[in-house]
């Protein structure tokens, strides 16, 4: 029997590769478009494609725009009676209690019926793949065999040098979610400015912005050939929505930067990417250090 079973939420971001690889059990976060409900395990496994979500989104007004829900306790029920019928004991990463109610329902559930067992919640204080790089790793250490103690341990240690940033190219979108008032949105797109930010203590703080795409593509190439070199474990994510041609042209050029045989994962994101930050967009996620002038200047 496994020592360590390791569960995480929808928002994760994983391959499938990755969630069958490494056992990982995924419980689907919800998305709502009106009273429609669609669950998401991965960012390869949901019942809404890309295709239709980005047309969704595009066409959605402030009345209409989607909305995330947590995971139903049912769902963690199933995944920790399965859990439990190969492990002696678990772990489980969600996304950030700054940013959902999930880490407080689910200690519910396990103070009210599954009292006794070996079941732990780790606050990944942070969300999609930010939240996914941190499940990932657990994982590969309960599959090497480590004790729980050993990998909460390692988790405790990265948590706070997890990054987790995103580009959000829409401003229109941010508009109509009500993050940016209309004079700033229009000074915003007078000006070609893309707004950068990151995930830090399991909210959302602004880093800077691009002025226009070619110099994101610029600063944006930079920083991450710097950060292969800053990177502290096997894996960096670059993932994006309607935004092949730039990270493709990133991805190319970290591959041919590559010393190390770091594994950069470069893909489509899942919806929740899109929820939050609008259907054009660049999530980059990796475990080391971080300067904002890398990025922005």
């Amino acid at each position: 029997m496994a020592k360590t079973a390791i569960i995480t939420d929808g928002v994760n971001d994983l391959s499938e590769e990755m969630i069958n690889e490494y056992d990982i059990i995924s419980v689907p976060m919800r998305i709502f478009f009106g009273d429609e409900e669609f669950n998401i395990w991965h960012n390869e496994k949901c019942d809404i494609s890309i295709e239709d979500f980005t047309a969704r989104i595009t066409k959605s007004t402030k009345d209409t725009l989607p909305r995330t829900s947590l995971p139903k306790l049912s769902e963690f029920s199933k995944a920790f009676d399965e859990a439990l019928e190969k492990a002696d004991s678990i772990i489980v990463v969600l996304i950030s209690s700054g940013l959902s109610g999930t880490v407080q329902a689910v200690q519910t559930l396990i103070d009210n019926y599954y009292q006794g067992k070996d079941i732990t919640i780790f606050d990944s204080k942070q969300t999609m793949i930010g939240t996914g790089i941190q499940a990932l790793e657990a994982a590969k250490m309960a599959k090497q065999g480590n004790t729980k103690e050993e990998i909460l341990g390692r988790l405790e240690a990265i948590n706070p040098r997890v990054r987790t940033i995103m580009v959000i190219n829409d401003l229109n979108f941010l508009h109509k979610g009500g993050r940016i008032g209309r004079a700033k949105k229009l000074m915003a797109s007078a000006l070609n400015v893309i707004p950068v930010v990151q995930i830090k203590g399991g909210i959302v703080h602004p880093i800077g912005s691009f002025k226009g795409e070619k110099n994101l593509t610029e600063q944006l190439r930079s920083f991450c050939l710097r950060i292969m070199e800053k990177n502290e474990t096997n894996d960096i994510f670059l993932y994006q929505l309607n935004q092949e041609n730039i990270t493709g042209q990133i991805y190319n050029a970290m591959l041919e930067a590559n010393g190390n045989n770091v594994s950069v994962h470069h893909s489509t994101a899942g919806a929740i990417l899109g929820v939050y930050a609008g259907p054009k967009t660049i999530c980059l996620s990796y475990i080391g250090d971080f300067n904002e002038k890398w990025l922005v200047k």
